[in-house]
């Protein structure tokens, strides 16, 4: 067998494999199955390469394409990394920064329990408010699918069962996506007087807070709200979709 067709065979086999994993995640552990279509992704790479590299050795136009496929792999791949980076560096608490107010975005309900998205988010909220008695409290997030309640009812119920003082919390329920937590987040803020570009806290998952700066613009003061170690699986799937997330609000506005 020549090393033509060896590697013919070899990017075959690493696209099978690349299926069925993609289909292992997609519907059996499904909590990562952005990382499933990702591979299908991969796959159908693979495979276009192959052929193309099948072609190249008769084809001249098939080895042009099979150059240009390269250099929009690449391309894309240091976009990704360059996105990826990005959400990365806003992965932080700023304990510093001064804020006059706190916002929580919203995450799942299951009934009327907080989804482990969301625990941790009101746990790292609980924290951060610890020792700031007198800064209001935004929760925002409507009520979903499954949810009993809207996910700023949940939020402030658990806030204020672990001794936050109700008067502090300003619920917002009619959020159904970051943009309209971003834009009703801040209509209430103007209500409670804090001006426009004044510093204000808002607390998300880690891997979330990037885009949510974007959408906020001047005076967003990050609080990151990390997964437990051993969710490491689930908050890598989380971190590599963010990356396309990003994309989307930068080119799409969503």
């Amino acid at each position: 067998m020549t090393a033509m067709r060896r590697f013919e065979k070899v990017c075959c086999v690493l696209a099978v494999l690349c299926v069925l994993l993609g289909a292992l995640l997609r519907f059996v552990w499904t909590a990562v199955r952005f990382t499933g279509f990702l591979l299908w992704c991969a796959a159908g790479a693979l495979a276009v390469y192959a052929l193309l590299y099948h072609w190249s050795r008769t084809r001249r136009w098939a080895l042009w394409c099979r150059r240009m496929f390269l250099i929009l792999l690449a391309a894309g791949l240091l976009l990704f990394t360059a996105l990826e980076a990005r959400v990365i560096s806003w992965s932080r608490t700023d304990w510093d920064t001064p804020v006059e107010a706190v916002v929580v975005l919203g995450a799942g309900v299951n009934g009327r329990t907080p989804s482990l998205s969301l625990l941790v988010r009101l746990e790292a909220a609980l924290e951060y408010v610890r020792d700031k008695p007198g800064v209001p409290i935004i929760v925002t997030g409507a009520q979903g699918p499954g949810e009993a309640v809207s996910e700023a009812r949940c939020m402030a119920d658990w806030l204020i069962a672990h001794g936050v003082e109700p008067s502090r919390v300003v619920l917002e329920e009619q959020a159904a996506n970051t943009m309209e937590n971003v834009r009703f987040s801040k209509e209430l803020l103007a209500e409670l007087g804090v001006p426009a570009g004044g510093s204000v806290a808002v607390v998300s998952s880690d891997y979330h807070l990037c885009r949510a700066a974007w959408m906020w613009g001047g005076g967003m003061v990050p609080v990151a709200a990390h997964m437990p170690a051993r969710y490491f699986p689930l908050t890598a799937n989380y971190y590599v979709r963010e990356a396309f997330g990003l994309a989307a609000a930068i080119v799409f506005g969503i």
